[in-house]
Order: C-alpha cells, then sequence, then structure tokens
C-alpha cells in the first residue's frame, strides 16, 4: 500500500494556478470548431461536457452528449 510522504492542504501549498470544474475553449473557438468535438470519427463516438453545445463544460452537458453518442451508436449499429 502507498504511503503518502505530504498531503498538501491548499492550493497555495501546490502553486498551481487556479482551477475549474470544467475545459473552456477560447473566444469564438467553439463556434468554429465545436461541432468537431462531437462529430464521430468512424466507430469513435465522442462524449463529454466539452464536446456538448448546450450546458458546455457543466454535468448537464455531460449527461446529454452521453445520450447523443448512444443514440449514434445505435444509429450506426441498426444501419
Amino acid at each position: 500500500m502507498a504511503t503518502p510522504s505530504r498531503v498538501l492542504e491548499s492550493q497555495a501549498e501546490t502553486g498551481s494556478p487556479a482551477a475549474c470544474y470544467g475545459g473552456r475553449l477560447g473566444a469564438g473557438v467553439w463556434t468554429q470548431y465545436g461541432a468537431a468535438l462531437s462529430d464521430p470519427i468512424g466507430r469513435v463516438h465522442r462524449a463529454g461536457a466539452e464536446t456538448c453545445d448546450t450546458w458546455n463544460g457543466y454535468m448537464d452537458g455531460a449527461i446529454r452528449t452521453g445520450y447523443r453518442a448512444a443514440a449514434e451508436v445505435l444509429a450506426q449499429l441498426n444501419s
């Protein structure tokens, strides 16, 4: 079993910049390239909060894209 040598208690101790709960694209990136993040590539169907055009970066967006990707896979299997 691993034993930690030190536990960081605060973000100030880590020296890392402020964290966020989701990835953020720069201004104009989503409108220009957003579809490319969610379009299937062959048999690979992507899902996740950052691939959603509604509620991008939030849990609701992740759930929506899970349903979208599942529907895409079913459609592909049934074709």
